[in-house]
């Protein structure tokens, strides 16, 4: 990472220090991140902490990464893409074993009837 953080208030224009004339789509460009924008992982799809973040940062997200490097999220993605298969599979057994049960009560009672 580099050196070039500024907090989320320069973003808003609320911030005091040298960089708040400067345009906010330079800082953007310009900017290898911003501290302080903790709603921004509630807010995120998928939201991604690494193994040296605070605990308020690692409860807010959805995964964190407990090695270094980019494999843990290759892992995560096939190991919740397995449990999709899964539960998809559940599912289809779930709906055939209801007709199944659902068809056969009904054949026993129109034979019953008669």
């Amino acid at each position: 990472m580099g050196s070039n953080m500024y907090p989320s208030s320069s973003l808003l224009g609320e911030s005091k220090d040298n960089f708040a004339s400067v345009p906010v789509d330079d800082l953007i460009e310009n900017a290898d991140g911003f501290a302080g924008v903790f709603p921004a992982l509630k807010i995120a799809d998928i939201g991604i902490a690494i193994a040296d973040a605070t605990d308020a940062t690692r409860s807010a997200s959805d995964i964190v990464l407990t090695e270094p490097g980019l494999s843990v999220i290759i892992s995560a993605v096939l190991t919740s893409r397995a449990i999709f298969q899964r539960m998809k599979n559940y599912t289809i057994y779930d709906v055939s074993i209801t007709i199944r049960i659902v068809v056969s009560y009904k054949c026993i009672y129109d034979i019953w009837r008669i």
